[in-house]
């Protein structure tokens, strides 16, 4: 992440960013290169994770899904998607097939917010 990657996206830092920053820093060590091939990750990750929920009917692999990609968002500081992503655990539990949009308006945010940092 380039210094001008990160003046990018300078209005939306702080509590209310897709992405917590500093938890991501922390997360990588201070290690740029590694918090570029994290976010590079979680957007291959999340993206084909979805898809995947979105044509998956076994009841216990959409929770696998869910909760894994709960594990990947807290690792980047995503914590948005990962409350979703706990929120939808909870309720996939009672309701199997629980819709998902929440979750999609989160990762798509989120997933938004490290193109324009990675591309800055």
């Amino acid at each position: 992440m380039a210094p001008s990657s990160m003046a990018r996206v300078t209005g939306r830092a702080g509590p209310e960013a897709p992405i917590d920053l500093v938890q991501l820093a922390t997360n990588t060590l201070g290690n740029r290169d590694l918090e570029v091939q994290v976010l590079h990750l979680f957007k291959s990750q999340s993206s084909s994770t979805l898809q995947r929920l979105a044509s998956e009917t076994d009841a216990s692999i959409r929770l696998d899904l869910v909760h894994t990609l709960k594990g990947s968002a807290r690792a980047i500081g995503a914590e948005r998607v990962a409350a979703v992503c706990e929120n939808l655990e909870g309720k996939m539990k009672s309701v199997p097939d629980a819709a998902t949009a929440g979750l999609i308006s989160a990762v798509d945010e989120a997933n938004s917010y490290i193109r324009d940092l990675l591309e800055g």
